[in-house]
């Protein structure tokens, strides 16, 4: 391989190294006699011909997209901002031809884990629906909840309950996934 060989084949893996970093554990190191080489989640795959950078870059990466949508206390209406954001959404992914959705909904630890369940599927549903309202395949949609088992807030139990609701307003989610 000789020098400008090779870095063309460094571009071409520094490139499919960030597109791998969408979807998977991805990084470029230079082997102990200066080939490129690509980890992908801790498995190095050596790059030793240009041409094979090719195929590999060829190869259709999984991209995957997310969003979240937040949501006022104890309810499942989505705001008209959310709705845009969403519509957006939609537009996005019918024109990049996403084969999944995932749509996992949450709630804050207010109430008993069964009612925030209940209320974290509602919400998700409400996404759900509205992302088939604007032409998204419901079968390419799956929605679940995981209620108020995983909190992305550390509010203090000292709060006045207004001051807590205010806190944990970012646990009152749906996270949206596209791949």
């Amino acid at each position: 391989m000789t020098l400008s060989t090779k870095t063309i084949a460094l571009s071409a893996v520094l490139a499919l190294g960030a597109l791998m970093s969408t979807s998977a554990h991805a990084a470029v190191l230079m082997t102990a006699g200066g080939v490129p080489a690509l980890t992908k989640d801790a498995v190095p795959v050596l790059v030793q011909e240009a041409d094979e950078v090719e195929a590999i870059a060829e190869t259709k990466v999984e991209k995957t997209r997310a969003q979240a949508v937040y949501f006022e206390f104890n309810k499942t209406t989505l705001s008209r901002a959310d709705k845009n954001q969403l519509a957006e959404m939609a537009l996005r992914l019918k024109a990049e031809g996403s084969q999944s959705v995932a749509i996992v909904g949450f709630a804050d630890r207010m109430g008993n884990a069964t009612y925030n369940e209940r209320l974290a599927l509602k919400r998700a549903k409400a996404v759900r629906d509205y992302l088939v309202a604007k032409g998204i395949a419901a079968k390419k949609v799956e929605v679940r909840s995981l209620g108020k088992s995983v909190p992305t807030t550390n509010c203090s139990d000292k709060l006045s309950r207004k001051e807590k609701i205010c806190c944990l307003a970012k646990d009152r989610r749906v996270e949206i996934e596209a791949r």
